[in-house]
């Protein structure tokens, strides 16, 4: 057992003492501390926090504080650096902050530390410089050799700023005396190396942090985990590259696995392009032996066509001469005659007839346009608008006898008549448009008013909108804009019409709440004036201020508001106006009106404008039932209106239909002459007539029927010759294009039969194919073989996508290998894997079980037995633990920490590590590569091997992961690498009675203990893990430099009694701790009989903290003031 000597209870690092100036209340103050049991006590809010605070500040090197600012007193409490620093006294309304320090200043904290056998000193702190104008910081840490300074870091009534502490360290000490930074973390570094004694930097500032509030909102053996079992830095990299290089190999096996089984396949999918190409080349070879073969019977077939096609053309040459003589024999015939009856002059006078009918189809057709003008016209004469010389003109052209200057006279007429009811027709149209306009509007008024809405002009809506909107992006909420006349009322109807008279345009006045009047004003600016220079916004905040007087019988009285904002501006406009019944009451008052709407003012008596009673009538549901009344009539009255216009404008439309003499006076003149020159012709017509019949009664008419006939013959014949001329012409065509056709069949067969190279084996398969068949058409078959090779050829096709396709994701998954992935063939694909099948595989074995030797050897060193030694060292420290408490008492119980075997899933690993039989033999390992996991021979290898395969398993990471699934890898790699993964940690009670020891498992008990007795095991489980991280009971040879051995307990012994205090105060006596404890003065009695020095907190108004320190010797001195 270590036992602890004086000696080694005095060689530690204690606080002496602590300098503060410009910290929270606190102006000046250096405190002074024993080395045993120091008591802090006064009401809560007196100040102890704040000194523990400024501790905690260089003890952490952490100017942040947010983890640990005032913790003792709240979990949330959100305390800051500046609030400490400028002294934060009061929170205003509205969140406005009040400080006791308004000009720039600076802050010095300052732990003096003194090793308790060599009464030497030493000082680390802080300086910082605050500017209050922007809470701006700077901030500089700071140690020398040495005690506190005499001026105790304060220079001409003020504290030392950054330059001149700086300047003071250079000036008083040499280069290894004094060290200063602004950055924390290079002075926390040198804070727990070197001037706290060698602290771990991570687990003490974490300890310290959860000991001065404790409350211990963590599992007990977690506690004794992370606290009393620290954890180890296991080395485990040449291991884990070990195995990662073997898995790597191993995998790199798979792989090869892997693309051979993927090379033979592409192989096997090849092959199928290769049957597929074969079925091409035989059926394409049979395809082209049926065409030479077509080929040879074509060029025979020609040749006959040939032939047959020279005959026919001389039989038809032949039969064109006879034809040609017979039509010459018929010429001569015609001629004879035609020559017989032109000597009668018979032909002369048929031509005469004929040009003289061409004439007078002409004239008719003027006479029928002259008729078809003429009856148009007469539809003029029985209409009003139609003069009497107009109806004359008329008569006269219908009796056609009209001349120049009448015919222009009746255009002149038509033409101003028509224009006369072209505008009659343009005015009805116009009429009928305002109508229509008005009809629509009041439609739409009506409709509106009758689905509930008042049908307020279309720029006061749109005004109404933005406004809104604006509203709500402004004020960030919803405002109502409402306009006026919905916020009042009528009271009695006899004086509706005057109200609503009087008010005009007021009444379409915006209104907002007043809050929102400025607002909404501001918002109405941005509106274009052009447009909405009618609409008005009524700034409510002043009107609703107003107080404007009320005459008696004033009409303001017979209006109610909605809102009582209003009533001030009502009462404005309406409270100086008196209801009068007459004129002469009217003359009484200087503003009168009467219930008809006649309005006295300023000495003028006028009506008011009927439109802001009626149909701008607003103001209540009587306005809208009116305003729907007066609409209904006015719809109404524009329809009768509309009536006659449009029956005027048919009749317009009608006469505008009517004939418009649009040729021009010339054009119906040379119709007259036409008309006046018929008479004549027809009578030389007759004559003509009368020529020709006497000369047809003489033998021309035989003569002429007669050459008729022979001119038909004739005719036939030039026919007969012209088709047998294009016969002639089309056979000569056929026999050259014959001859040309048997010229290219001769050139095709002779180079088809010269390309063809004979292939005997598919000669005789085609042969054998045609003997079966009966007179094959040689045409269907070169088809038939033509289709088969085009089927290949689609095979071959999908095949080889698949082949494209296999190959694709083959180089996706080995992007290695730069193969084309179109190659027509497989050649670089085979060779690899003959290459991978013969060499690659087996290599790759051998360098795997080498591998594999190697990886043994590190996991045995590497981390099998560097855990196993790990748990040892746990046991080992968990027994000097428990021997260094277990001659401690705890009032009358005894406490000690229990380690072992994880009650968890992870336990089942802990005999693997513990064995004695562990044991590896790497020269007999199997070059078998599904055995090379076995890493362990003879017993333990029987025993544990599928746990250490598993372990192993777990260090080599996932090939081709996720980001999330490395980072889980890692974790687990973390967590198998710590050798508290496989241990359980636990306190055990250890009660003495007659029947013997008996031990409590406190992990299970201390949830059913009471507060008290629930504290006890923790606070020896927080004093163990202090002496764990102050190095307290290590044998000589493995102490460093001395440590500090300060604890610091906030509101710590809470719910225990006097008996209990003293008890934890006697172990942290025992132990051989620096302690401060916190309290407030409720509890004074259970500590000051058992605490070396007493330190009484006040702070009555808030701004000012006091500290008093009291010796022991002075306690009853301090009781009795208490009292």
């Amino acid at each position: 057992m270590i036992q602890q000597t004086k000696t080694d209870r005095e060689r530690f690092v204690a606080l002496s003492r602590i300098c503060l100036n410009n910290w929270h209340y606190i102006s000046r103050k250096t405190l002074s501390f024993s080395e045993e049991i120091n008591f802090f006590t006064g009401h809560s809010g007196s100040g102890k926090s704040t000194v523990i605070d400024a501790m905690q500040i260089v003890l952490y090197a952490n100017t942040d504080g947010r983890g640990f600012f005032n913790k003792a007193a709240a979990d949330d409490s959100d305390r800051s650096l500046i609030e400490y620093l400028r002294g934060m006294v009061n929170i205003g309304e509205n969140n406005e902050f009040a400080y006791l320090r308004n000009r720039n200043f600076s802050t010095t904290i300052v732990l003096e530390l003194k090793q308790t056998n060599t009464e030497e000193c030493q000082c680390v702190g802080i300086v910082f410089d605050v500017e209050t104008a922007s809470n701006e910081i700077s901030r500089k840490f700071f140690w020398h050799k040495g005690p506190l300074w005499e001026n105790n870091y304060r220079t001409e009534g003020r504290a030392m700023t950054i330059a001149e502490v700086e300047e003071e360290l250079l000036r008083s000490y040499g280069k290894e005396e004094c060290f200063y930074t602004s950055h924390n973390e290079r002075f926390r570094r040198l804070l727990y190396d070197v001037y706290l004694g060698g602290l771990d930097q991570e687990k003490f500032p974490l300890l310290f942090k959860r000991a001065i509030p404790f409350r211990m909102n963590i599992k007990l053996e977690d506690f004794v985990k992370e606290y009393i079992c620290m954890e180890q830095d296991i080395h485990i990299e040449d291991m884990q590259e070990s195995v990662m290089q073997y898995g790597r190999m191993r995998q790199k096996i798979e792989d090869t696995c892997r693309e051979i089984e993927e090379l033979k396949e592409l192989a096997a999918q090849y092959r199928e392009v290769q049957a597929q190409e074969e079925q091409i080349r035989a059926n394409t070879y049979f395809m082209n032996k049926m065409e030479i073969m077509n080929l040879r019977l074509q060029v025979s077939e020609i040749s006959d066509r040939i032939g047959q096609a020279a005959s026919d053309l001389d039989k038809q040459e032949v039969l064109e001469k006879q034809v040609v003589s017979q039509a010459a024999q018929l010429k001569l015939r015609s001629d004879e005659l035609l020559r017989q009856i032109a000597s009668t002059g018979y032909d002369e006078l048929k031509d005469k007839l004929l040009n003289l009918n061409e004439l007078l189809e002409h004239l008719s057709k003027s006479a029928d346009k002259w008729q078809r003008t003429a009856e148009g016209l007469k539809a003029w004469v029985d209409e009003d608008v139609t003069s009497n010389q107009t109806i004359w003109d008329i008569e006269e052209f219908e009796a056609r006898t009209i001349g120049r200057e009448a015919l222009i006279r009746l255009k002149a007429s038509v033409e101003e008549m028509r224009e006369d009811v072209g505008r009659q027709k343009q005015e009805a149209g116009s009429i009928l448009r305002e109508l229509s306009k008005r009809e629509k509007q009041a439609c739409e008024e009506l409709s509106q008013l009758k689905a509930g809405n008042k049908a307020y002009p279309k720029n006061l809506e749109n005004a109404r909108a933005y406004i809104k909107r604006r509203l709500l992006e402004e004020c960030k909420r919803s405002v109502e804009v409402h306009v006026l006349s919905d916020l009042l009322d009528i009271r009695n109807d006899e004086w509706r019409n005057a109200v609503e008279g009087y008010l005009a345009g007021s009444k379409l006045s915006l209104v907002v709440a007043p809050a929102y009047a400025k607002t909404a004003m501001e918002i109405y600016g941005e509106l274009d004036r052009r447009e909405y220079w009618n609409v008005a916004v009524l700034d409510t905040e002043k009107a609703s201020k107003a107080a404007p007087p009320i005459f008696e019988n004033a009409l303001s009285k017979e209006v109610e508001v909605r809102e009582d904002y209003l009533r001030p501006f009502i009462d404005m406009l309406l409270g100086k106006v008196i209801k009068c019944r007459g004129i002469e009451e009217l003359r009484k008052n200087r503003t009168g009106i009467t219930p008809d709407c006649m309005l006295y003012r300023n000495y003028r008596l006028q009506y008011i404008n009927p439109d802001h009673y009626t149909k701008w009538a607003y103001i209540g549901k009587a306005s809208v039932k009116k305003r729907i009344r007066l609409l209904e009539e006015e719809i109404e009255q524009c329809r009768a209106q509309k009536k006659p216009q449009e029956e005027l404008q048919k009749e317009c439309i009608r006469l505008l239909g009517l004939e418009k003499l649009e040729s021009s006076a010339d054009t119906y003149l040379e119709w007259l002459l036409d008309i006046r020159q018929v008479k004549e012709k027809t009578r030389e017509k007759k004559r003509l007539e009368d020529k020709l019949l006497k000369l047809k009664e003489q033998n021309i008419d035989e003569w002429e029927k007669e050459r008729e006939a022979v001119e038909a013959l004739r005719f036939a014949k030039e026919e007969e010759i012209r088709e047998t001329g294009r016969q002639i012409d089309r056979s000569r065509d056929e026999l050259e294009r014959y001859k040309k056709e048997a010229v290219w069949q001769q050139g095709e067969l002779s180079d088809r039969e010269r390309s063809f190279t004979k292939v005997q084996e598919l000669e005789d398969r085609l042969d054998e194919f045609l003997s079966k068949r009966e007179n094959p058409r040689l045409d269907k078959l070169g088809d038939y073989f033509k289709g088969r090779a085009a089927a290949a050829a689609e095979a071959r096709d999908r095949a080889f996508e698949q082949l494209l396709g296999r190959r694709l994701e083959y180089l996706k998954r080995y992007p290695n290998r730069s193969f084309s992935p179109s190659a027509k063939d497989n050649a670089a694909y085979d060779k690899l894997l003959d290459t991978l099948s013969c060499d690659n595989l087996e290599h790759y074995r051998e360098a795997a079980a080498e591998q594999a030797k190697t990886a043994v050897e590190h996991f045995k060193d590497d981390f099998m037995y560097k855990i196993r030694s790990a748990i040892r060292e746990a046991v080992q420290r968990k027994d000097e633990l428990n021997r260094i408490i277990s001659s401690l008492n705890f009032g009358k119980d005894k406490y000690q920490f229990v380690i072992g075997r994880n009650r968890g899933a992870d336990g089942r690993f802990y005999d693997m590590f513990m064995d004695e039989a562990l044991e590896v033999n790497p020269s007999k390992l199997s070059q078998t590569f599904e055995n090379q996991m076995n890493f362990f021979t003879m017993e333990h290898e029987n025993q544990y091997g599928e746990q250490i395969n598993e372990l192993i398993n777990i260090f080599i990471p996932p090939e081709n992961a996720s980001a999330e699934e490395m980072e889980e890898a890692r974790r687990n790699m973390d967590k198998y690498a710590d050798y508290r993964t496989y241990l359980s940690f636990d306190m055990q009670q250890i009660i003495k009675n007659d029947d013997g020891i008996m031990k409590l498992q406190l992990s299970k008990m201390i949830k059913k203990n009471s507060g008290g007795e629930g504290q006890n095991p923790l606070y020896v489980a927080l004093l163990a893990s202090f002496a764990q991280a102050y190095r307290i009971g290590l044998p000589p040879k493995l102490r460093r430099s001395p440590t500090i051995r300060l604890v610091v307990l906030d509101e710590a012994f809470s719910k225990m009694d006097a008996e209990k205090v003293a008890s934890c105060i006697q172990l942290i006596r025992d132990l051989g701790f620096q302690a401060i404890i916190s309290a407030t003065n409720d509890k004074i009695q259970n500590y000051v009989e058992n605490v070396n020095k007493t330190f009484v907190f006040a702070n009555p108004n808030k701004k000012a903290i006091s500290i008093r320190e009291f010796e022991r010797e002075e306690m009853p001195q301090l009781m009795k003031g208490l009292v």
